[in-house]
C-alpha cells in the first residue's frame, strides 16, 4: 500500500488504537492489515501514484457522502494507464 500522506502511514502503522474522527476507517483498515498476508505501507510522492492523486483531486469537489466512481471514468482510465506503463513526472523542489 502507497500513501503520499506521512501522516496516515504513521495512524495505519500504530499498533494503539486510533479514536479520532477516522476511528471507523481506521478501524477497517487495520482488519485488513491484519489478514494473513504480507502487507507493507510505504510513502510514495503524489507524482508516483497520479491515478490516487486524480481520485483525491475529484474527491474534493463531491459532496460528502458515498460516491461510486464508475470504471468508465475517462480521466480514471487515463491516469491508470498512465500509472501502469511506469511514467513518472519529475518533482519540484
Amino acid at each position: 500500500m502507497r500513501t503520499d500522506s506521512k501522516t496516515a502511514i504513521s495512524i495505519m502503522s500504530s499498533r494503539t488504537t486510533y479514536g479520532g474522527r477516522y476511528h471507523n476507517l481506521w478501524s477497517q483498515l487495520q482488519d485488513l492489515i491484519n489478514q494473513e498476508w504480507e502487507i507493507e505501507i510505504s510513502h510514495t510522492f503524489r507524482e508516483g501514484n497520479k491515478s490516487a492523486d486524480y481520485l483525491a483531486n475529484k474527491g474534493h469537489s463531491l459532496n460528502l457522502g458515498y460516491h461510486v466512481i464508475e470504471r468508465d471514468d475517462p480521466g480514471l482510465n487515463f491516469w491508470l494507464l498512465y500509472d501502469s506503463m511506469g511514467n513518472a513526472q519529475s518533482r519540484l523542489i
